[in-house]
């Protein structure tokens, strides 16, 4: 915590600092967030807001606290589900800089921000991307790796080059088998596809298709015309918006599609939200999937409380569900 918020390193270098994995640090970090959630929660209900001393500004500065540890906790559950390639490059290379210096190398990245992320796991994405660099460092010498990637329509293209491709010698033909055979199985589990890039015999660089994550919202809500009209709010914006009506559809739909996030309406016929809410937490199936609570009741208080990563007051605009969506990731 002190070297991610103190220190303000990024999650990578803090990984890399503490030489644990990404995945582990998020799944700490995610732990270390609702702790402090909780505390403060305790702390707050520990002095009721109806007593003198405390004034309505401190009661919304304490909620306030909440809803940005609920969301802290709701990014780290989504880093672990949505990779974001810039992000995972920059932890490979500066693992890698050593070797590069060795060889004298240089690399030259082209990673736009803007890229949408990608359904892979962080971890496994390290490591195709430390296969693919590293066998290239270990075949070429006094050169450049150019890093570069750009968005399809449903997939991310990123290229690496060496540059000139003169620089780079030919391995032993069982060598480069070995290790292409090796990235491929990695790339499968990833569903994404390698294709190295050859001149003559040797490989000077590699083609890595990578899908782009399907950004499905799941909204709960008994009304009719809400369903159309988050559906008209989000449809425009690339996100895939499925529907239920109540609670056990709802429960279903999230273990089937686990949505990138759920908006939750709390007045519902037989089981209302209140209960859908507390069922999505404690299934391990859809417990990380962040939940916005969409209702006329004034309840965003009781619903951070509760465990929902943020509250929307209807009627809700089409600016304020965006804003909340996009909230779920870090920039």
């Amino acid at each position: 915590m002190v070297l991610r918020y103190i220190k303000g390193l990024n999650p990578q270098a803090v990984a890399d600092q503490l030489a644990v994995s990404l995945r582990h640090y998020y799944r700490v970090h995610k732990m270390a967030i609702e702790d402090v959630a909780d505390l403060l929660w305790e702390r707050y209900v520990a002095h009721p807001s109806v007593t003198e001393s405390e004034t309505m500004a401190d009661k919304d500065e304490a909620i306030n606290r909440l809803e940005l540890l609920r969301l802290e906790v709701a990014r780290a559950a989504q880093a672990d589900r949505y990779a974001r390639i810039s992000d995972v490059i920059q932890g490979v290379l500066s693992i890698l800089n050593r070797r590069l210096h060795e060889r004298g190398l240089e690399c030259y990245t082209l990673i736009p921000q803007s890229l949408p992320g990608i359904s892979i796991d962080q971890n496994l994405l390290r490591q195709i991307l430390l296969g693919m660099l590293g066998y290239l460092i270990a075949q070429a010498g006094g050169a450049t790796i150019q890093v570069t990637a750009q968005a399809g329509e449903a997939q991310i293209l990123l290229s690496m080059r060496v540059e000139p491709a003169t620089a780079v010698q030919s391995a032993e033909q069982g060598e480069a088998e070995e290790r292409l055979l090796s990235l491929e199985e990695m790339a499968t589990l990833a569903d994404a596809h390698i294709l190295p890039i050859y001149l003559g015999q040797s490989i000077i660089g590699f083609d890595l298709q990578l899908p782009i994550a399907e950004r499905i919202v799941l909204v709960v809500d008994d009304n009719e015309d809400m369903l159309e009209l988050i559906h008209s709010y989000l449809s425009p914006h690339g996100y895939r918006v499925i529907t239920a009506q109540t609670a056990q559809d709802a429960l279903n739909k999230a273990i089937q599609f686990r949505p990138y996030a759920v908006t939750l309406d709390l007045m519902m016929p037989e089981q209302d939200g209140w209960d859908l809410l507390q069922a999505l937490l404690n299934r391990p199936e859809t417990c990380r999937i962040p939940i916005i609570v969409c209702s006329v009741l004034k309840q965003k208080e009781l619903a951070l409380s509760l465990g929902a990563t943020a509250f929307l007051a209807k009627p809700i605009t089409e600016l304020e569900l965006l804003s909340a969506l996009e909230q779920l990731e870090e920039t």
